[in-house]
């Protein structure tokens, strides 16, 4: 599958409309760093662009057009798989542990030789064994 250069355009849209500031440079102010060689998609600055939006503006484009659609299937999907990982996670809850109580005692640790509270740093001997 390769991205057409009018969804690319679009792509670019997105991505500068979504720009958290003016001057980058990582992207050199134009909001993706590149594309991809295998598929032509755009490759947005996670330095300067909220990604989030953007994923999710670019989700709403992708769902007008079928062939995008069919092309992009595996956005559909992986939210799909979080979504169920959630629930699961819901419903592993524990309910029945109890949380840790702080120790009440102190561990004390001595330390080599301090002043002042702080280590000090032992020199060596700087001769050279004759």
């Amino acid at each position: 599958m390769m991205l057409d250069e009018k969804h690319k355009k679009v792509a670019i849209e997105i991505v500068q409309r979504n720009r958290k500031k003016k001057f980058c440079g990582k992207c050199y102010d134009r909001g993706y760093e590149g594309f991809s060689s295998a598929d032509n998609t755009i490759i947005p600055c996670s330095k300067c662009v909220d990604t989030e939006k953007a994923y999710e503006e670019w989700k709403a484009y992708v769902e007008t057009d079928e062939q995008l659609k069919e092309d992009f299937k595996e956005l559909f999907e992986e939210e799909e798989k979080t979504e169920e990982t959630v629930s699961e996670a819901d419903v592993k809850v524990d309910d029945h542990s109890k949380p840790k109580q702080k120790s009440t005692t102190t561990k004390t640790t001595k330390t080599a030789k301090t002043v002042d509270n702080k280590p000090t740093m032992q020199r060596r001997s700087q001769g050279r064994g004759k």
